[in-house]
């Protein structure tokens, strides 16, 4: 059994001097419980929400939030489910509820504009969000993310993981399944590995198994905010053609291509990917010639 894994134990580490930001979430009560959430920055600045990816958390982004907090206002938040923030069926299975949840942190915030910045397979709840409420998403950040096909780390088609999810449940094949996806996750040099137990794997299927490549497509071929598409060739978890044929896809993308870096950008290239970030929303200190 191979299971998707937002993790790059390959990739480089960030600089040892590089500032990390992880603060204590404040949280937002939900009918279904809490919603954990981070907000750094200046106010008045252009707001971006990050989504992290399968699993992951707000700690994801940790190098990458004091690089944009001089000119941005960043939010992060922990999808439902993971992190600290309380499970929500309609976000644990679908992109529609993982866009509900960050709709309501927006709402929260009063923030009516925002660019959406999603990681690896929170790339696909910043598409539905990009591509479904334009009224609300002014800029799309990318960060090697989902795209069109299907890729190396996710291994399996999106309906498999569904089958196994339920697997979980049964009295013989769980405890092996929860074996077999353990010592996966420990190849992969993944924290934690050996404290996941059959509900925490059960959710984090389910939550893969939402990955829906039609509706990426369709919200791809369709009209979306100004974009910025980020990817490294070395990345283990998404292919180079895969980053490649997305780019092709959206031709007025802003793409920015590392040769090394890894599948977690946000952290191996904290400095680089801030600053391109700051390109596409126009933000940032000018230099004395006027460029930035």
């Amino acid at each position: 059994m191979r299971l998707a894994a937002d993790v790059d134990a390959a990739a480089p580490a960030p600089p040892a001097p590089l500032p990390t930001s992880d603060p204590v979430p404040a949280t937002l009560a939900l009918p279904h419980g809490a919603l954990a959430y981070v907000d750094e920055g200046p106010r008045d600045a252009p707001a971006v929400i990050a989504v992290h990816g399968i699993p992951g958390s707000i700690r994801d982004f940790r190098y990458l939030a004091p690089q944009l907090t001089a000119h941005v206002r960043f939010v992060r938040l922990d999808l439902p489910g993971f992190g600290a923030s309380t499970a929500a069926d309609d976000a644990i299975d679908s992109l529609t509820g993982r866009a509900r949840a960050v709709l309501a942190i927006a709402d929260h915030l009063a923030l009516r504009r925002f660019a959406i910045l999603g990681h690896s397979m929170g790339g696909a709840t910043a598409l539905v969000l990009a591509g479904e409420h334009r009224d609300r998403v002014d800029h799309l950040l990318l960060i090697a993310s989902v795209a069109l096909s299907l890729h190396r780390g996710l291994g399996m088609t999106p309906g498999t993981y569904g089958l196994l999810a339920r697997a979980l449940g049964l009295p013989l094949v769980g405890p092996l399944l929860v074996r077999s996806a353990r010592e996966e996750y420990r190849r992969r040099r993944f924290p934690g590995a050996d404290g996941m137990d059959a509900a925490a794997l059960r959710l984090q299927l389910r939550a893969i198994a939402a990955t829906d490549f039609p509706r990426i497509r369709r919200l791809v071929a369709g009209a979306l905010p100004e974009t910025l598409l980020a990817y490294a060739r070395d990345d283990h978890m998404i292919e180079t053609w895969i980053s490649e044929e997305l780019a092709r896809a959206l031709p007025q993308a802003r793409v920015v291509s590392f040769d090394e870096g890894g599948h977690n950008l946000q952290k191996t290239r904290a400095v680089e990917l801030a600053a391109a970030i700051g390109e596409t929303l126009e933000v940032g200190e000018r230099d004395n010639s006027g460029g930035r």
